[in-house]
This record gives structure tokens, C-alpha cells and sequence, in this order.
């Protein structure tokens, strides 16, 4: 597996974000889009199948009409058909012709010698003739032998009340006609058949007259795959669906003949098409609308390409809000590494410029403060580490002199063992010069306790220092506590958008029912006539409005998904930022550490300052003593030798402790020096 190592937190955050983003989009587009389509199908599939319900409807009108024409004349033979002569059935026929200008033709057709046992053919046939009505006896015979005939044999062997003949096409009258057979009865005994011949001319006109968009149009079929109309207005008994030129079309034939209703596809000159059948219940026909999937989906692509440049815009913009922001939050964190990095190298001097007030400027406050509190610190650990060397040095070359005194002392009273004269003047000079001596430990004293002084405050100074790094260390932590909060806050808000999306899901899916309700009302509308034009525009409307109201719950979706990428990247944002925060919190600690050992050193300076004190108090006393007995030899320099042994074990003690001093002061000017060093590596000016 390749792992990336990038330089920057911007360039991180763009890669990291902008596939995600962009493959987010590229599966948001293609769901909406098959979401769209599905709609669209589903919508499509309503309609056609009202315009199929509406055309099967006017069709079962026109032949319903037709049908009762001869219905009502067998139910009117049956009971006294064979007492009516040819002249009343004419007359009868005439009537029933005038009431439905669709009915060709209209013929009583008896089984041989049912209508008299002496006659073997009888009918009564009226047909239309430019306008007129005619009567003709010419099928009563042998050549024509109509009990042979199809539609005789039809109505003959049939149980339905009405019964239909396939379409052909008459010669006579130039059109293709329906012959519609009734049969009729005596006593259950069959008498014969009721015929009547529709023109089927002005079916195929309103087949023909069918558009559905642009370029939709509609065929009939009948039972046999046969055009009975297309969008020419032409219809054949010899042009079946399956022997169509159009291999794609067909291909389909069977397919549209063995299934009642349903939809399927062919290509033709213009392209893909779709085409919508339904079986038409009284004769068993199919009704077929065509339409171009071009223009099909034609808005759902411009839809479609309208989404695809909105989203390319909407990832640019994202792009450059993710590339300032990142910049923003790099800059200041920039910020915070050169102060620490200064800061881990001893220079103090640096600061942050503070611009805001959010997490990243309280952060740059707190270290501005954190590196002056610093500075304050060293700088009066300096200034004491400086007055305790200078103090060293006086001490030192005062023990030198206390020595060298000493020594002279010790002499001279070896000198006063040796006379009595000799050691009056040399007692004299003692106590001269072991006033002097005094005077100068007095003072050696009070500068030690004024250097003591020094280191203590020293000392204070620095734990107040170590103080202020622990409380910058727990400003740092609440920051990152504050960061900790941030992201869970953030979460809470992609949580409750995820469930403002749900909201949205259901709001689609109420506008989804809405619309089939306005379409259910479009259709009753339709079938109340200009009784429900009204209505149907309010249905409309209502359709139009969940149309739009389905649009805008999509684009909502859409902006509430931007929103939660733009939450998950805030979250990833401030845990980067919280990384930051932890390397800040280990630079500052380590500053803690070094000034901790600081603190150390000068607790020992200060340690060592407090026991040469003491030392220094020790041999001024003894200085006293000697004085006082230095005084006591003068005044009885008489005495005797044992006083002056006295006085000598005294001045060699005297010695030791001096050089003592001498020691401890070399020390104490080491330890200022270590001291100094070690305040050195920081830079304060």
C-alpha cells in the first residue's frame, strides 16, 4: 500500500477531502439521475396508460354503440321474427341504421328453414350508399350460402351474447369493416344471427389522430397481429406486425399479442423508441402508443448536465474554501512552531502576532505571555547569578588577606615567646592588626548574608517561573479539552442533518403521493367531461406544484449533503489543529524541564551561600575571641608562655577556618559560573 507523506496541512486536507468529494458527487449525481428516470418512467407509465384507458374507452363507445344496434334487434325477433315480413324488417333495420352514423350495415340472417319450413335461405339486409339506405335480397341463395360463412359460423357456435368477426376490407365501400354477430333464439332452440357491419374509417382517423409529444403516435392490432391503423391512417388484413420491414418492430409482435398490457422497445430511422399496448376488452385488439426515448428524456438530460455544471462549479468553490481555510489554520500554527522552535533553542525574544480571538489567538496570548513571564525569570536569575560571582570574588581576595594577616600574626607571636619587649610591640601590632581583620570579616559577613539574600531571591524567582510554565502547560490542555468539545459539537450537527435529510426523504415521498392523487383527480376529471374541466386544471396545478416541491426537496438534499462533507472536514481540521496543540504543550514542557534544572542550581548556590555564612559568623566570633585576647596579652604581656601558646593554638585555628572560607568561596564563584552558562543559552535581548 502507497503511503503519501505530505509537507503541508493544506495540501493533507485537499487530498484527503477533494476525492471523497468529488466521487460524493459523482454518486449523488448518478442516484439522482436513475432516481429521476425512474420517476419519470413511472410517471410516463401513468400517462400512457390514462391516454390507453381514455383511447380504449372512446373505441368501447363507438362499438358499444354499434354492438346494441344489432343486440336490441335479435332480443326483438326472437319472440315473433318469423310473422314480420321483408318490408317490416326493412323498416326496422332503416331505424335502427339512423341512430349511429358509424354502423355500415345492418342483416338478419336465419338458419335454413327456421324462418318457414319451406324456405331454406332467409335475410334482411340494409346497408348505406352515398348517404342512402338500400335494401338487398341477393344473399338468399345457393352460391352465396351464407350459412357458411365465418361470421355465421361465429355467432352459430358461440355462448357470448356478442360476438366479433375479424376486420377486412370491403371493396364495395372501399374502407375495412367489423362485422358485430348477435344470435338470436326460440325456446332455446338456435334461430340465427343479427349482423351488423361498422366502417371502421373513423377509428382509424382517431388512432391516427393520437400525438403523444412531439413525435408519438399510436396503431391498432387486431387479434391476429394485423394493422388495423398506424399514424398513416392505413390499415391491411395482409400487414401483420411480425412481417413488419421494421425488424425491430417486428420483433416485438408476439411479444405485444401474448401480453394484455405492458411496454417494450424498438429502433427505427429516428432512434430508440418505447411503445405502451393495452388490450382493448371487446374484441381483443391491441392499442399501441409510440414515443422517442430522445425526446423521452430529453429534459432529464438537460437536467442532467445542468446538475454535472453545478456540481463542477459548486467543487471549485469548495476547493478554494478548503484551500484559504487550510491556509488560515496553517498560518497559525506556522505561527506557533517558529515561537516554539525559537523558544527550544534559548531565544526568547520572539513573539506571535495575535490578529484573532478564537482558539489560535488565545493560544498565541498564552505563549506571548508564557516567553515574557520566561524572560522576566532568567533575567533576575542572571542579574543574582552575576551579583553572587562578583560577591565570590571580593570574598576571596578578603580570605586571602585574613590569611596572609594571619600568618603574620602567628609570626609575631613567636616572636613575642621570645622576649618580653619584642612581644609588647608585636602584641600591639596584633591587636592592630587583628582589629583590621575584624573589620574586614565584618564586612566579608554582611556581603556573604547580602549574596545568601541574592540566591534567595534567586531561588524564589525561579520557582515563581516554574509556576508559570505549569499554569502555560494547563492553558495549552484546556485548549485541547476546548478542541475535544468543538469536534463533538460538530458531530451533534452531522447527526441532526442527517436527520433533516430523513425529514427531506419523507417530504419526497409525500410529493410522490400527492402527484398520483392529482393524476387519479386529472383522470376523473377526464371521464366528467367539460364537467371537470375545472378540476382538471386545479389537478393539474396541484401536479405542477409537487413537481417543483419534489425539485427543491432534491437540491435541499443536495446542499445538506455539502454541509455534512464540510462538517466532516472541520472535524478532521480541528483534530489537526489538535496535534499542533500537543506539540506545543511537549516544546513547552521541555522549556519546564530545562527550567527546572535551573531551579536546581540555584537552590544549590543558594545552599551553598547560607553554609559559608555561617562559616563567616563562626570566624568572626573566634576573630572576637582573639581580639578580646589579643587585648588581655597586652595588657599583661608579662604573662606567662602558657598564654601565648594559648594565643597561637587560637591564630591557627583562625588560619584553617580562613582558608576554609577561601574553599567555600572558589566553590560558590564555580557554581555562579555554571550558573551563568547555563542562563546564557537562553536569548533575552
Amino acid at each position: 500500500m502507497v503511503k503519501f507523506r505530505f509537507r503541508s496541512i493544506r495540501t493533507r486536507t485537499i487530498v484527503t477531502i477533494l476525492p471523497w468529494l468529488i466521487l460524493s458527487m459523482v454518486v449523488l449525481s448518478a442516484l439522482s439521475y436513475n432516481y429521476s428516470k425512474h420517476i419519470i418512467n413511472a410517471e410516463i407509465q401513468d400517462k400512457m396508460a390514462y391516454q390507453l384507458n381514455a383511447t380504449i374507452n372512446n373505441m368501447q363507445t363507438i362499438l358499444t354503440a354499434h354492438s346494441k344496434i344489432p343486440e336490441s334487434l335479435a332480443r326483438t325477433i326472437e319472440p315473433v321474427g318469423d310473422k314480420i315480413d321483408k318490408g317490416k324488417y326493412f323498416q326496422i333495420i332503416q331505424g335502427l341504421l339512423s341512430t349511429n352514423p358509424d354502423t355500415f350495415g345492418v342483416g338478419i340472417w336465419y338458419e335454413p328453414y327456421q324462418y318457414k319450413n319451406y324456405l331454406q335461405y332467409y335475410s334482411s339486409y340494409a346497408y348505406r350508399d352515398n348517404g342512402r339506405i338500400l335494401f338487398s335480397n341477393d344473399y338468399d341463395t345457393k352460391e352465396y350460402n351464407y350459412p357458411e360463412k365465418d361470421w355465421y359460423l361465429l355467432g352459430k357456435n358461440t355462448k357470448e351474447t356478442v360476438v366479433w368477426t375479424d376486420p377486412f376490407f370491403d371493396k364495395t365501400s372501399g374502407a375495412m369493416i367489423l362485422t358485430t354477430t348477435v344470435p338470436f333464439y326460440n325456446n332455446n332452440k338456435f334461430q340465427g344471427v343479427v349482423t351488423a357491419n361498422i366502417n371502421l374509417t373513423n377509428l382509424q382517423q382517431k388512432i391516427s389522430n393520437i400525438h403523444v409529444g412531439k413525435d408519438g403516435w399510436a396503431f391498432l392490432l387486431d387479434r391476429n397481429g394485423n394493422f388495423i391503423a398506424n399514424k398513416d391512417n392505413q390499415g391491411s388484413t395482409n400487414h401483420q406486425i411480425m412481417n413488419d420491414p421494421n425488424v425491430s418492430l417486428a420483433q416485438i409482435g408476439q411479444e405485444i399479442l401474448s401480453n394484455n398490457n405492458g411496454n417494450a422497445v424498438f429502433n427505427d430511422d429516428t432512434g430508440s423508441n418505447k411503445v405502451y399496448y393495452q388490450t382493448v376488452p371487446e374484441t381483443s385488439w391491441k392499442l399501441a402508443i409510440v414515443i422517442s426515448q430522445k425526446e423521452l428524456y430529453q429534459k432529464l438530460n438537460d437536467y442532467f448536465s445542468i446538475s454535472l455544471m453545478i456540481i463542477i462549479v459548486l467543487i471549485c468553490f469548495i476547493i478554494m474554501v478548503i484551500y484559504f481555510y487550510s491556509l488560515y489554520i496553517t498560518n497559525n500554527i506556522k505561527k506557533v512552531n517558529i515561537l516554539s522552535q525559537s523558544m527550544s533553542s534559548g531565544d526568547l525574544t520572539q513573539t506571535i502576532s495575535v490578529k484573532t480571538v478564537d482558539e489560535f489567538g488565545q493560544m498565541g496570548t498564552n505563549l506571548n505571555t508564557m516567553a515574557s513571564n520566561l524572560k522576566s525569570i532568567l533575567l533576575q536569575v542572571s542579574e543574582s547569578a552575576k551579583s553572587v560571582s562578583e560577591t565570590s570574588v571580593l570574598l576571596s581576595n578578603n580570605a586571602e588577606q585574613s590569611a596572609k594577616a594571619t600568618e603574620e600574626i602567628a609570626q609575631s607571636i613567636q616572636e613575642v615567646a621570645g622576649g618580653t619587649h619584642t612581644q609588647l610591640s608585636l602584641t600591639d601590632e596584633a591587636v592592630e592588626e587583628t582589629t583590621d581583620m575584624f573589620v574586614n570579616i565584618k564586612k566579608i559577613t554582611q556581603r556573604i548574608e547580602l549574596a545568601s539574600q541574592s540566591a534567595k531571591d534567586a531561588l524564589q524567582t525561579a520557582i515563581e517561573g516554574k509556576s508559570d510554565i505549569a499554569e502555560a502547560i494547563n492553558q495549552i490542555n484546556l485548549i485541547s479539552r476546548n478542541s475535544i468539545d468543538s469536534v463533538r459539537i460538530i458531530r451533534q450537527l452531522e447527526e441532526k442533518s442527517k436527520k433533516i435529510n430523513h425529514i427531506m426523504t419523507l417530504l419526497s415521498t409525500i410529493a410522490k403521493q400527492t402527484k398520483m392523487l392529482a393524476l387519479n383527480a386529472g383522470i376523473i376529471a377526464a371521464h366528467a367531461g367539460s364537467n371537470g374541466k375545472t378540476f382538471s386544471v386545479i389537478s393539474s396545478e396541484i401536479r405542477l406544484l409537487t413537481e417543483n416541491s419534489t425539485i427543491s426537496n432534491h437540491e435541499i438534499e443536495t446542499l445538506i449533503t455539502e454541509i455534512q462533507e464540510d462538517i466532516s472536514h472541520a472535524v478532521k481540521v480541528l483534530e489537526d489543529g489538535d496535534s499542533s496543540i500537543q506539540d506545543g504543550r511537549l516544546l513547552t514542557k521541555k522549556a519546564g524541564d530545562s527550567f527546572t534544572t535551573i531551579l536546581n542550581l540555584v537552590d544549590g548556590v543558594s545552599g551553598q551561600a547560607g553554609e559559608m555564612t555561617n562559616e563567616i559568623i563562626m570566624i568572626q566570633m573566634n576573630m572576637q575571641k582573639m581580639v578580646e585576647n589579643m587585648e588581655v596579652v597586652s595588657n599583661l604581656y608579662g604573662s606567662s608562655a602558657s598564654s601565648t601558646n594559648h594565643i597561637s593554638a587560637t591564630t591557627e585555628e583562625q588560619t584553617a577556618a580562613i582558608q576554609e572560607v577561601a574553599s567555600y568561596s572558589n566553590e560558590l564563584a564555580h557554581m555562579s559560573k555554571v550558573l551563568q552558562q547555563s542562563v546564557a543559552s537562553f536569548k533575552l535581548k
